[in-house]
């Protein structure tokens, strides 16, 4: 959101972002270079929500009873719709556009929709259906609670995966489209001058869904392969952190690893470019968008062949990609590009093309545009 909105404002467009409070202190509104953040407060809900996954996956069953409470749900949504319809109010919008909101914020478009409160509204889905136990106990997935409160004009997936998924549970309730996000390719480029202080970079979140359970394991065999240590950079954060970091201790390689953390936006680029290989062994991946922006720094790629990445990479041209849960594929891979600049060089300049021709925020910003004045003039 903090690229597409700088491109809206580049055209003459004033965006503001509206979220649930992230963290029980978080401030009302936040300024952000170009950008206005409002967080909203609720029940705090999405706060608490937060709290429970810092803590490991394994202790998670016994604090949800302190955590949540069975009518958590229907007070956040009743508490938001007075927020949200101030925020409205204020503001003005002449479109709303929600990005993967599957069961509080469409309650609250929803009901303020009912009481003709709410403009246009368009929604973009970032994931794959996924399993959801609600505060209250019950069993579902996201994409269901989705289909039950859907107050969208139009429902955009990042991928052809995500955008067939969305047809088949939404039916023809809404117009669904795939729309390919982007990435500011005067932001994610080459940096000249820069040289490479990692072998290998991961960045992203830190689950399993990741596959950063390879990462130990590869370590080991590519520093065998190549007999000496292979130098790598993780950043990011998530619920298997402590537990990967400990196997990196146990297995001495822990003096091999850069362990950044979360790191600002700014950032990102100059780790990508300071890395020979970027890897993202997902196991379970809708779109992308950190894989094509390691392609715009013209970073060779090694990725799996699941969803959105084998949507992204041309195998052999413009990346790798390998079977998911194959530490053996990884290390293949990984080795052959670090064996091959010339071939690594080369992988990086067609990874670029690629990045320029399919997945420019310029393009993306432009058919936004388009959608929305459609269904702007629809809705008139």
């Amino acid at each position: 959101l903090y690229y597409l909105s700088k491109h809206l404002a580049l055209r003459g467009h004033e965006c503001i972002v509206v979220t649930q409070a992230a963290h029980r202190r978080a401030k009302p509104t936040e300024q952000m270079d170009h950008l206005v953040v409002r967080n909203l407060r609720g029940n705090l809900l999405e706060a608490r929500k937060w709290e429970y996954y810092t803590y490991p996956e394994n202790e998670r069953n016994h604090i949800v009873d302190e955590l949540f409470s069975r009518d958590d749900i229907e007070r956040n949504v009743e508490m938001l719709i007075p927020e949200l319809g101030n925020v409205l109010k204020e503001f003005h919008p002449d479109i709303i556009h929600a990005h993967s909101t599957y069961v509080i914020f469409n309650r609250v478009l929803h009901r303020l929709r009912i009481s003709h409160r709410t403009p246009p509204t368009v929604l973009t889905v970032h994931g794959l259906p996924k399993h959801l136990v609600l505060p209250g106990g019950e069993q579902t997935t996201d994409y269901g609670q989705l289909a039950q409160f859907a107050p969208f004009d139009i429902v955009l997936g990042v991928s052809k995966h995500v955008t067939r998924a969305l047809t088949r549970w939404l039916g023809s309730q809404c117009r669904v489209e795939l729309s390919y996000i982007g990435v500011d390719l005067q932001v994610f480029r080459r940096l000249r001058g820069i040289g490479k202080s990692w072998d290998i970079a991961f960045m992203g979140r830190l689950e399993l869904e990741k596959g950063v359970d390879l990462i130990p394991s590869m370590l080991q065999l590519l520093s065998k392969e190549k007999q000496h240590n292979v130098s790598m950079v993780i950043t990011g954060e998530g619920s298997f952190r402590n537990t990967l970091l400990g196997e990196l201790e146990r297995l001495n390689l822990d003096s091999t690893v850069e362990y950044l953390g979360v790191i600002p936006l700014e950032m990102v680029p100059e780790i990508i470019n300071r890395s020979k290989v970027f890897i993202y062994p997902s196991r379970r991946e809708p779109f992308g968008l950190s894989i094509v922006e390691a392609m715009a720094c013209q970073t060779a790629v090694v990725s799996t062949n699941v969803f959105g990445p084998s949507e992204i990479i041309t195998p052999g041209r413009d990346g790798i990609v390998v079977a998911p849960d194959s530490a053996t594929e990884l290390v293949d891979a990984v080795h052959s590009i670090l064996g091959n600049p010339a071939d690594r060089n080369k992988m990086g300049a067609e990874a670029r093309r690629t990045v320029e021709s399919r997945f420019d925020i310029s393009r993306h910003t432009a058919q936004l545009l388009e959608i929305y004045e459609d269904i702007v003039r629809r809705y008139t």
